[in-house]
């Protein structure tokens, strides 16, 4: 088997040079580096990368927590951050803390122990579940950036979504078309200032539109759902048009509107939230927020590998605010009385 020392005696250089040349090290002069490796080639060489890793302390690896890959969401995300990471030179050691988060700190142990360089964690909708694990792993020195808004959290490398605006902009949008009996369904606020109902509320309040109980409709199954949709339409007064927090959700709306004889738009507005690949398949096809979710895995992956690489501008704490946007689409129509108004 071909050793550094058999490639160093065939080019007339030191050990070292050759293990600087197979490194692509700029301290070896280009032609020097290129007989080197062309030498290692043809003598079939193979770096070994677990040791090369292990004296630079480094295994070029990056772990990913998210909650879960059943909402769609999360696999659009995870596919994303896996292209930015590999485009990197890295790979990716993918670990699910769980829908509620159960298991957030075990994986974060597990990351640890494999001396990944650096981890992306995604928070759920309970927050920063193991805040103590976090803590000591960034006091270690360990680079860790957190995704989404979580109370407490000024020390860390945040990124998150500015759902609130887009809510904001969706409650305008449904206004503008002269909705006035709107409906929420969904999950319910977990993202503070950032939540997207809280961007929704303030729009309609501004409005001075009344956002009754009767209207707000906590749902994330799929029977939670239908039992939603029922309830909206069995009321006195059901509403004209349906905010759902997800797309994933929208799209179950608008199936049991349809099972209920209701068509969108004609009969109910229905907007939803991502602007994930199912909005453009469903009919009618979705009007949504979106165009966010790819800048937030550049940058949640770029602040990373600049921890990483040691290449941050600045050494404090980093937050960055993405700002979605309004995506119009085939699912809004203004209420029947306004068409016929017309």
């Amino acid at each position: 088997m071909t050793t550094l020392e058999d490639i160093a005696r065939q080019a007339g250089v030191s050990h070292s040079t050759v293990s600087r040349a197979l490194a692509d090290s700029p301290l070896v002069n280009a032609e020097t580096k290129k007989r080197i490796q062309i030498l290692a080639s043809e003598a079939g060489y193979q770096v070994n990368q677990v040791a090369r890793n292990l004296k630079v302390r480094s295994t070029k690896t990056v772990g990913l927590v998210v909650p879960e890959v059943s909402n769609p969401y999360y696999p659009k995300l995870v596919q994303l951050i896996a292209d930015l990471v590999r485009a990197a030179g890295y790979s990716l050691q993918l670990q699910l803390s769980g829908t509620d988060q159960e298991v957030e700190s075990a994986c974060l142990a597990s990351l640890r122990e494999q001396r990944v360089d650096g981890i992306l964690l995604v928070s759920g909708e309970n927050g920063l579940v193991a805040r103590e694990h976090v803590n000591a792993l960034v006091a270690s020195g360990v680079p860790l950036v957190l995704m989404g808004w979580v109370e407490g959290t000024e020390h860390l490398d945040t990124v998150t979504g500015d759902d609130a605006k887009g809510g904001y902009a969706l409650a305008q949008h449904l206004i503008g078309l002269g909705h006035r009996r709107i409906a929420i369904l969904g999950k319910s606020p977990h993202r503070g200032i950032y939540d997207r109902l809280y961007g929704f509320k303030a729009a309609l309040k501004e409005a001075g539109i009344e956002l009754p109980e009767a209207l707000q409709v906590i749902a994330q199954s799929d029977a939670e759902v239908g039992r939603g949709v029922a309830h909206l339409l069995a009321l006195p007064e059901p509403p004209t048009a349906i905010f759902a927090y997800q797309d994933s959700l929208a799209a179950l709306v608008i199936g049991y509107l349809a099972d209920a004889g209701v068509s969108v738009p004609q009969q109910m507005t229905v907007v939803g939230f991502d602007n994930l690949d199912l909005a453009s398949y469903i009919s009618p096809r979705l009007t949504t927020i979106g165009g966010h979710i790819e800048p937030l895995a550049t940058q949640f992956v770029g602040l990373l590998l600049e921890r990483v690489q040691k290449t941050a501008l600045r050494e404090l704490p980093q937050h960055v605010v993405v700002t979605p946007q309004l995506v119009v689409r085939k699912s809004c129509a203004p209420p029947r009385n306004k068409r016929e108004e017309k």
